[in-house]
């Protein structure tokens, strides 16, 4: 356990069967009362080591966890009719609230969705929560830049993203900045955090709250779905400020906890996590498997472990909250439910014969009793054989499945292969009718729990049942016919992933549910490699992968990806260079290899990249974008006779390479008419193809190249400013700035305002100064005619000067107008034009940009 896992320590400075649970009812009311009695009593908070909020139900899977847990929320809730056999809930003295996170189909944790959706079920207008909004702005803003927060409101229809852009309007207002109802950015939560670390933050209920400062500092770092889980204590620390009478007493029901538990306990980890850090909510959570926190061995895994912590974890202990074996239902239950279903709801009439035979061979298991009824109601009105019930649970599917019309069986086995579905997905992977799809969703074996996307699912034995159909069954599929529906199902989802580019997180839902397919099946599929790379925050998307694993292609792709799990760029280096020499897939290995170049040139290693590069390009000559990659690093070597050949051999075309490479040479010899019309023209085309973040990056140089020549102007820095900002592009966002300084006359205010942001983003991106930094601080200085901070800036370039670049032959270009001694030997330049002339063009262009009333003040 490191310091940021002890934040909060005091110690720290800081299946639509519904079945009679008489026990398990009384079980939770108990936990009810006790926790809202600690809740009284101010000890369900952070500062207690122990905690007494989880409640569990675990046993097999189809028992009727699932049903249970939503019947006693609406049981708690007052939701039920007033003849139900459980009676009125407990009178609690104050409002309850209830949050379902349902785990089934998922093995992953969305921290931020869990907090989000806690926060959303206590919000009221009586009730605010500043630590947990300032929280989470800073970590959202780092995380999701660009994107708005998700509409949230509580079950009251009250506006919690409202109240929480209030909260954050306040804060900024005090610290001298605004605000509005946009998305947050990437400068907004450097605002948060500035002021947050500054200390300037005068709101009455954010003092005390050291645990703050922690979580944007390491928002600021790494704003990973960890940190995330890390606001819920936030939340807690929030709700222990509110008067008793603003205190509702929340009730988080954790469905299918089996899904994220075990394993490499990585997605535990999140939900221990969240859990420990909320003392003052309930949790019901209902798992096949009971939870083993308790254990002192789980130390180096999970953030809150052991007996001390847990005392009411332990198997055996009494006291509610505590854990609960689910058993079968009891003989008499089961005879009172089929009692009851005959006749009634659709059933038709079961025979005492029919009941005996159901009873015998359901065990007390809620989803035999529920395929049962299916198997009567489609009898069609036909006297109901005896022997047709009583089989093995596997037997009782195959049944049912066999009364299913002819065309469905293929929707079925289809279905059993992902965790969930919509209708349009089985039509389209089956080549069948969507009314046969639609009608399939309708049947007994379906559960429908409202998923945003795939809101369909098989219950866990259902589809274990079907994919292991024995052979003698007629139409059973072999594994080949699986692994060849499961490719059928990729392809519908890569349809799907075409027609939501613009949702980053419908694409995950998509990515994950592929990479599962690739798992189970043995696939590979190259369109999920592209995206996981393509979408931002690589490490969000790793968490929606299967482990890494040396077995299959997609454990391969989640073991690539662990290259931006907490590591820097230095650190991504060393992982992707061991990678890469490990016997990969082609596929994978050219990948991993060319993001090892990117990752290289970024520090500056261009030779090293470009070996890379040349490598790439032996194995794939046709390859456009490894030509053009090759390319652009010749160039940023200065090795202008080697690029002349390799463009030559391996001309460059398609989505206006060509015209960028040609525009790279003219900037080196200062004809900027053709260095800024190609990017100009590919950021066009680029931006008709829907490649919005490409495009702003040539967007980005035309915008530099413009300030060079004096043709930019404020508002051109400050939109490039706002986009880069907006999708969490950081160099691009200095360009602005430093392009800006470029605009600002030497006189201007702006100027000193500008360079403090320029460094304080710098200093929050854990970043170094570099080339955009150098040229527009020598140029300042030598409109302001400061020879001495000329000086100074010359020393630190020199100090940090790494080998030859066209952008550090301009910054000596600079030092050299101004008095000083060349230090980099400029290399020989083709294109008809001799050194001396290039010289002269450079000279003029900058003398007109060091000029001191140069620049543009609109």
């Amino acid at each position: 356990m490191g310091d940021f896992d002890r934040i909060f320590d005091p110690q720290y400075a800081t299946v639509d069967l519904f079945t009679n649970r008489m026990a398990e009812k009384a079980a939770f009311a108990g936990s009810v009362v006790h926790h809202g009695e600690r809740i009284a009593e101010g000890a369900a908070v952070l500062a207690n080591v122990a905690r007494h909020h989880v409640l569990t139900f675990y046993g097999i899977g189809g028992i009727g966890k699932t049903e249970l847990s939503r019947r006693l929320e609406c049981w708690i809730l007052g939701e039920l009719s007033e003849s139900n056999e459980w009676g009125a809930p407990p009178h609690l003295h104050r409002p309850v609230r209830s949050v379902r996170i349902d785990f089934h189909g998922s093995s992953t944790v969305h921290t931020v969705d869990i907090v989000l959706r806690l926060r959303a079920a206590l919000a009221d207008a009586g009730g605010r929560y500043p630590a947990f909004d300032v929280g989470l702005a800073a970590w959202w803003a780092l995380a999701h830049p660009g994107a708005t927060l998700p509409d949230l409101r509580s079950s009251s229809g009250f506006d919690v993203r409202g109240q929480i852009n209030d909260t954050l309007s306040e804060v900024l207002n005090e610290v001298g900045a605004s605000f509005g109802v946009g998305p947050l950015t990437v400068r907004t939560g450097r605002l948060v955090i500035d002021a947050v670390r500054a200390r300037r933050i005068r709101t009455k209920a954010l003092h005390g709250c050291g645990p703050l400062a922690s979580i944007v500092e390491q928002a600021r770092l790494n704003p990973s779905p960890y940190v995330a889980a890390s606001l819920a204590g936030l939340l807690s620390w929030d709700y222990e400020r509110l008067s008793d009478e603003q205190k509702p007493l929340l009730v988080a029901f954790a469905d299918a906890a089996e899904y994220v538990q075990g394993g490499d306990r990585g997605q535990e980890r999140l939900f221990n996590r969240i859990v420990h850090l909320t003392p003052g909510i309930l949790w019901v959570v209902t798992s096949r498997r009971a939870l083993d926190w308790d254990s002192i061995s789980l130390t180096t895994q999970l953030p809150a472990v052991g007996p001390a912590i847990w005392p009411g974890l332990g198997l055996g202990m009494r006291e509610e909250p505590c854990q609960h074996l689910v058993g079968d239902l009891s003989d008499a239950d089961v005879e009172r439910f089929l009692q009851a279903a005959s006749g009634a709801g659709g059933n038709p009439s079961l025979s005492s014969e029919v009941r005996d035979r159901i009873r015998q061979g359901a065990h007390g298991l809620p989803l035999y009793l529920d395929l049962s009824l299916a198997i009567a109601r489609a009898a069609g009105g036909v006297e109901l054989d005896p022997h047709a019930f009583g089989g093995p649970l596997p037997q009782l599917v195959a049944r049912v499945f066999a009364d299913l019309p002819a065309q469905e069986h293929k929707i079925a086995r289809t279905a059993s292969l992902v965790a969930r579905f919509d209708s349009d997905m089985l039509a389209k992977a089956t080549d069948g009718l969507l009314g046969d799809a639609l009608r399939f969703c309708e049947k007994a074996l379906v559960s429908y729990d409202g998923h945003p996307m795939f809101p369909y699912r098989l219950h866990d034995a259902v589809r274990e049942a079907i994919i292991n159909e024995p052979p003698s069954i007629p139409g059973a599929w072999a594994p080949g016919d699986r692994r060849d529906r499961a490719a059928a199902l990729a392809e519908v989802l890569r349809t799907r992933h075409k027609d939501c580019l613009d949702s980053v997180e419908q694409r995950l839902e998509i990515i994950e549910i592929a990479a599962r397919l690739c798992a189970d099946h043995d696939l590979a599929i190259p369109w999920l490699l592209e995206t996981t790379l393509d979408l931002p925050g690589i490490e969000q998307t790793a968490g929606r992968l299967p482990p890494p694993s040396d077995d299959t292609w997609i454990g391969l792709v989640a073991s690539f990806l662990n290259a931006w799990r907490g590591r820097t760029v230095r650190q991504r280096v060393a992982y992707l260079a061991e990678y890469t020499g490990n016997s990969l897939p082609t596929d994978i290995r050219r990948s991993a290899q060319r993001w090892l170049a990117y990752s290289l040139r970024s520090l500056n290693d261009y030779s090293t990249a470009l070996e890379i590069f040349r490598e790439l390009l032996a194995e794939d000559p046709d390859s456009q974008l490894i030509r053009y990659q090759t390319a652009l690093t010749l160039r940023s070597l200065g090795r202008y006779p080697e690029l002349r050949e390799h463009m030559e051999t391996y001309p460059v075309t398609g989505e206006g390479r060509d015209l960028r490479l040609l525009a790279e040479l003219a900037f080196d010899r200062a004809e900027f008419q053709q260095a800024i019309a190609g990017p100009a023209a590919r950021a066009s085309y680029l931006r008709s193809l829907g490649k919005h973040r490409l495009a702003l990056e040539n967007d980005r140089t035309v915008l530099w190249r413009k300030a060079l020549i004096g043709q930019a102007s404020i508002a051109d820095c400050d939109a490039i400013a706002e986009e880069g900002d907006r999708y969490g592009m950081p160099f691009t966002y200095r360009s602005a700035l430093a392009a800006r300084l470029l605009c600002l006359p030497a006189s201007d205010p702006r100027v000193a305002e500008t360079q403090a942001e320029l460094a304080s983003f710098i200093e929050d991106s854990g970043g170094a100064a570099g080339w955009r930094e150098f040229t527009a601080g020598l140029v300042q200085a030598l409109r302001r005619v400061d020879h001495a901070a000329v000086a100074e800036i010359r020393g630190r370039w020199t100090a940090a000067y790494r080998p030859w670049t066209p952008e550090d032959q301009l910054i000596d270009r600079i030092c050299i107008f101004a008095g000083h001694s060349p230090v980099l030997t400029v290399p020989g330049f083709e294109g008809g034009l001799n050194g001396d002339e290039i010289d002269r063009r450079w000279q003029a262009v900058i003398a007109a940009l060091t000029h001191p009333d140069a620049g543009a003040s609109a």
